[in-house]
């Protein structure tokens, strides 16, 4: 009897490789991934260099098989022969790529995050009608519901005047609007929605410092002094592991189609809690002088602080905002089997801080 074949995109990122890592381990499915030619590297060369580093190159060919595509396309641009092969055989889709860049422009946000998800779903629509697809697992955001504005996001619906920081977070509303009204026309689909995903919840591993480690390294490294926040504000973050292990568990459950889950931590960290683990930990760190956002003045910063405060403004959302996550499908969900609710406390604060000046990311 053969397997079930999963097709995923963005397989090549942080989320994608670990969730490849986690299928292959704990399920017998087969993989097709979706890999584009990059730099001066094949698609299939990619996919085998990353399966290597990860000690999983054995399957390639045998569990795993690199299709050739680019999300920009119209059905990713995929060519005939392997367009009929996911037809024949693909059950689940993840469509996980997306540009995740904070200070994404609108055009690339528009052309990868929204008209990504259009051709996902185009292909999504083909591999249903004439193929055997089952379910269409749809990566979105917690931040879907805007960072930047005292709001409780309800999993299964999206607000009607979000708060937006940033292109991506506009982006992806967009994008899994198309998704739900694909879901209301009869595509079965769960959407998951984690906050901002860091490294291991025990270890402090990941493979990419992306999203919130560069705002960490603005500070330790004494590019900034100044931050407008108040010590009380937290920041939702949340081990890839549990989003790993609980995406898994969500998707292999059949109650969990054409619902939303929050993957989220339920008890953020405060930006004082950060601080005071900096300082107790790495007391060369740069003292930050932490400013009420109603007081503060960009303009009575340095030119080189005012260039550098740029960068990091699409991040302020973050610490700003007061979004607050309904969890009632994911606790559902998770209830009875052993996947806890992540814990984002002092102590995982230090874990995911350590390994960052371990990997050599951050020098302090």
């Amino acid at each position: 009897m053969a397997h079930e074949l999963i097709f995923m995109t963005g397989a090549t990122g942080v989320l994608g490789q670990d969730l490849v890592k986690e299928l292959l381990e704990t399920t017998k499915a087969d993989i097709a991934i979706l890999a584009r030619a990059k730099g001066r590297k094949s698609h299939s060369d990619r996919v085998a260099k990353i399966l290597k580093e990860m000690g999983l190159d054995r399957h390639l060919g045998a569990r795993i098989r690199v299709i050739e595509g680019d999300v920009t396309h119209h059905k990713f641009g995929i060519k005939k022969e392997d367009l009929e092969f996911l037809e024949r055989e693909c059950e689940v889709f993840y469509h996980i790529a997306a540009l995740t860049a904070l200070n994404g422009t609108e055009k690339e946000c528009q052309l990868i995050n929204v008209g990504g998800t259009e051709h996902a779903l185009e292909l999504a629509w083909d591999l249903r009608k004439k193929g055997k697809l089952g379910r269409f697992v749809y990566f979105s955001t917690a931040f879907v519901a805007g960072s930047i504005w005292n709001h409780c996001s309800k999993e299964d619906a999206l607000p009607k005047n979000p708060g937006f920081a940033n292109y991506y977070e506009s982006s992806k509303y967009k994008a899994e609007t198309k998704v739900r009204e694909a879901m209301t026309k009869g595509m079965p689909t769960t959407i998951i929605r984690p906050s901002i995903v860091v490294g291991h919840s025990v270890t402090g591993v990941v493979s990419d410092f992306n999203v919130i480690y560069p705002f960490f390294k603005l500070f330790a490294h004494g590019a900034l002094s100044k931050l407008p926040t108040h010590l009380e504000n937290t920041f939702n973050i949340v081990p890839i592991d549990f989003v790993i292990k609980a995406t898994c568990e969500i998707v292999k459950n059949p109650k969990s189609l054409n619902k939303t889950f929050h993957l989220v931590s339920p008890h953020p960290p405060t930006i004082g809690a950060l601080l005071k683990m900096a300082k107790d930990e790495y007391p060369n760190v740069p003292p930050i002088e932490i400013i009420d956002p109603k007081d503060f003045q960009k303009s009575k910063m340095t030119a080189q602080e005012q260039m550098v405060f740029s960068i990091m403004e699409p991040y302020l959302g973050y610490l700003n905002g007061h979004l607050t996550f309904d969890m009632t499908n994911t606790r559902e969900i998770l209830r009875g089997t052993g996947n806890h609710l992540p814990k984002t406390d002092s102590a995982f604060l230090k874990t995911m801080i350590h390994y960052a000046v371990k990997a050599g990311y951050l020098v302090l």
